[in-house]
């Protein structure tokens, strides 16, 4: 009887209807028609939900006919609203969404995962400091994704920049030239998330970051100081970790390439709890390579955990902590031998096998966003940054022992343990508001950056050795090289240099107060005015009863644009740049070669040009025309002080000019691409050495251009495979300094070759593997991607190959 009457009850609600139950399914696109997993399709009253497969796909069961209104929700993507109705006639419906994605719903803070899968990102918040679409930003913005960096396996940030106009090596270091101006060592830094990192900055140039952690590389063209502060007239580099998702992904790959490389990397993420409100990523990845230098054996370790809380749907934070092992040789670069570029092999080293590099970095990286309400928010973000190294190596003294033949190289030996911290607060309020039928978007702030150096740190520097008993000078035949085990107690130790005890006493910090307003006065035209002011001070006691050392600067900054057509904007823009140079510069300059005080650097840029999405947006492009004046440009010269301190020269004004062409997206749904061309004219004015008037300046080529265009098939019999082509044309580029000529001894500027260099590489998928094999170099090109002079040179690898096998569940 009870079996009975629970059947009754089963039925009742069928019965009472009259009405067989219906289903609804569909599909969830991007703008480049791929699936997108993990968007929630509910029905308006909640009764019924689903969320998409890996596919895209959806599907509501056991539905009664009626009227139904479904809403996509995605954090990353535009809400959608269908109103369908399922009746006898039509009990089964099929309902595709294409979505947008949307700048709106991001966190004013950047916590959450970027799902789209494709070379184009459509958003940045680099440029305003808020979720902006790229094309409603006034200023160039250049973006290479964590797809194109897979694509063309780059595990480190000098792989990654050959895809973004404009940008080229300065050096083999992480040492850049952006629009014409060295980015890298004292000339810049690496911004992470939007904050002050210590890599590029510092001991931590010679060694470029790794990518395994990294969603995208942005880089910001021209100065950013009215949100940055300190900045290099080129461009700003900002590296964006990965972020949780809210739907479970993971995947491996395990590689195997040229010089003995073996290399292997993990990315899991997803929610940790069925609320989906606690969410995790972890990255990992290892390296082991001979690289193509000669004793310059290295391995590599990172390790990134994040964390992601949304405890409301009004506040977001995030947790990131990395540590990363680099053991190996600090690659000092290629010597040249008797002024011939290409008279040594690539492979020519002057380390010795008892030579070591071992670096150690940990970060941790909190930002938190609270939403009080619509209209305003408050967003946080802190950076704690170390850098450790251990040294020995033996290095060029910058001299040649028998000038001008110069075959036999003079060297020095640096013993160094040394540890850099740098910490960043930045706090912010975000408002948007209207007054009349103008909308503003205002951002309030300010920043805190303080950098100093371990008083532990030491040294130890030799130029000579003793040799049954006789001082003799450290040296390197460059005819006849030997390599062997050195033994460091017979070398003859210098005292501590003075430019040694200025570095362990650096501690010096910067606040900057700032505000911005992005107004949209219709809508087509929308204007963004800034300003920051930076105060910049150091915190060392001189002993003599000195004050520090105070530099300031006012920053401004203002653009438009104007929507021509729906997708092509015209953009202006004018910002300035501000970078305070090392208190001890300015307080002892005779230690750095000069009698009178070095001055602060200061620049400006103006730009114009046009910004556009195409191909149902999903291609991006940017044609851009700049002009950039830097005064008081800080070069080194290298040659060195009596103490062993660099030597530098200041150039009154420096004026680059250029224009740069990039589109990067999609030209149909399985023809990807990245085309990039610049043109770059530079002049140096008011220099320091007459001899470097007129001339354009170091490491700037006047063009160069780089593409990659990745095709997959779409017919049956080749589903899953995929080919792609590449390279990079650079002009030549003029050294730092003069070199001598080997037959009379006479000073001349002389100039790395351009160069060409093709890529290529095959792609295979079947379920959930994949495998690809990258060919580099395909032409075996013996070129330069950049360096100072002839002591240190920086030669591009020679034709290599890297396979690899991964998966993804």
């Amino acid at each position: 009887m009870l079996r009975i009457l629970f059947l009754l009850l089963a039925l009742l609600p069928a019965v009472a209807s009259g009405q067989a139950l219906g289903r609804i399914d569909g599909r969830i696109t991007n703008q480049a028609g791929q699936g997108v997993e993990g968007v929630t399709v509910v029905e308006q009253t909640g009764r019924f939900s689903a969320l998409t497969g890996a596919d895209g796909r959806f599907a509501l069961d056991q539905l009664p006919q009626g009227e139904y209104t479904l809403i996509t929700r995605s954090l990353a993507h535009q809400e959608q609203r269908r109103t369908v109705s399922l009746s006898a006639e039509a009990p089964t419906l099929t309902v595709d969404f294409a979505l947008r994605p949307s700048t709106n719903a991001l966190q004013e803070v950047e916590v959450l995962g970027r799902k789209e899968t494709t070379y184009k990102s459509n958003y940045s918040f680099v440029g305003t400091k808020t979720a902006s679409a790229l094309i409603d930003v006034p200023q160039s913005i250049s973006t290479v994704t964590k797809e194109l960096m897979e694509d063309r396996q780059a595990l480190r940030l000098t792989d990654v920049i050959k895809n973004v106009a404009g940008v080229t090596q300065y050096s083999h270091y992480d040492d850049l030239t952006i629009r014409g101006f060295r980015n890298g060592y004292e000339s810049g830094f690496r911004l992470l998330n939007g904050l002050r990192s210590g890599f590029s900055y510092g001991n931590s140039f010679t060694q470029a970051p790794l990518t395994v952690n990294l969603e995208r590389v942005e880089i910001l063209k021209g100065p950013g100081a009215a949100l940055y502060g300190d900045i290099n007239p080129g461009g700003t580099v900002n590296m964006v970790t990965k972020k949780p998702l809210d739907v479970a992904r993971q995947a491996l790959t395990f590689s195997t390439g040229s010089f003995n490389t073996m290399r292997a990397t993990a990315d899991l993420t997803g929610p940790l709890n069925e609320q989906r409100n606690v969410l995790y990523r972890f990255n990992a990845g290892f390296e082991k390579s001979n690289t193509f230098r000669a004793v310059n054996d290295t391995r590599s370790l990172m390790v990134a955990p994040t964390v992601t809380f949304l405890p409301t749907d009004k506040t977001s934070l995030n947790a990131e902590l990395v540590f990363t092992h680099i053991d190996g040789y600090l690659d000092r670069g290629l010597v040249i031998r008797g002024g011939d570029l290409f008279a040594l092999p690539r492979s020519f080293t002057l380390s010795q096998p008892s030579d070591y590099f071992r670096t150690t970095t940990y970060y941790f990286n909190a930002s938190l966003n609270h939403k009080f309400t619509d209209w305003l928010s408050f967003n946080a973000s802190y950076l704690d940054f170390t850098y450790n190294e251990s040294l020995s190596e033996h290095r060029t003294l910058n001299s040649y022992a028998d000038a001008p033949a110069n075959t036999v190289m003079n060297l020095r030996y640096f013993d160094r343990r040394a540890e850099e911290y740098t910490k960043n607060l930045a706090a912010y309020f975000a408002l948007n508001r209207s007054t009349g039928t103008i909308d503003h978007k205002v951002v309030v702030g300010v920043d805190y950056i303080r950098f100093n150096t371990d008083p532990q740190s030491t040294m130890f520097e030799a130029r000579q050795k003793l040799v049954n008993g006789v001082a003799t000078p450290l040296t390197m035949d460059l005819k006849k090289p030997l390599y062997e085990i050195q033994d460091p107690t017979k070398y003859i130790r210098r005292p501590l240099p003075q430019f040694f005890t200025d570095y362990i006493n650096s501690i010096y910090h910067t606040t900057g107060l700032y505000v911005q307003d992005q107004i949209a006065v219709t809508s087509r035209l929308g204007l963004l005015l800034g300003a920051r002011y930076e105060l910049f001070a150091d915190e060392r006691d001189y002993g003599d009863g000195s004050t520090n050392i105070v530099q300031r600067q006012l920053l401004p900054r203002a653009g438009l644009t104007y929507a021509l057509r729906d997708n092509l904007n015209y953009f202006a823009s004018y910002s300035a740049g501000f970078r305070p140079l090392k208190p001890e510069y300015i307080r002892f300059p005779e230690r750095y070669g000069r009698a009178t005080a070095f001055s602060p650097e200061t620049s400006y840029q103006m730009e114009t040009g046009f910004k556009g999405e195409f191909f149902d947006k999903v291609l991006f492009a940017t044609v851009a025309a700049y002009q950039i004046v830097k005064r008081n440009q800080l070069v080194s010269t290298g040659s060195l002080t009596a103490d062993g301190a660099p030597v530098y020269r200041q150039n009154g004004e420096a004026l680059s000019r250029g224009a740069e062409l990039e589109l990067v997206g999609n030209l149909l749904t399985n023809l990807s691409l990245n085309a990039t061309y610049a043109f770059n004219n530079t002049e140096v004015l008011q220099a320091d050495l007459a001899a470097e008037n007129g001339q354009p300046l170091a490491n700037a080529p006047r063009h160069s251009a780089g593409l990659w265009t990745k095709y997959t098939f779409l017919t049956p019999a080749l589903r899953g495979l995929g080919v792609a082509v590449g390279g990079n044309h650079v002009a030549r580029r003029r050294m730092e300094n003069q070199v001598v000529n080997t037959t009379n001894g006479e000073l001349y500027w002389a100039y790395w070759p351009r160069y060409t260099v093709l890529d290529a590489a095959l792609f295979y998928t079947v379920n959930k593997f994949n495998f690809h094999l990258n060919v580099n170099n395909v032409l075996d090109k013996y070129y330069f991607v950049g360096g100072y002079d002839f002591f240190r040179a920086s030669p591009g690898a020679p034709r290599n190959y890297m396979a690899t096998l991964g998966y993804s569940f």
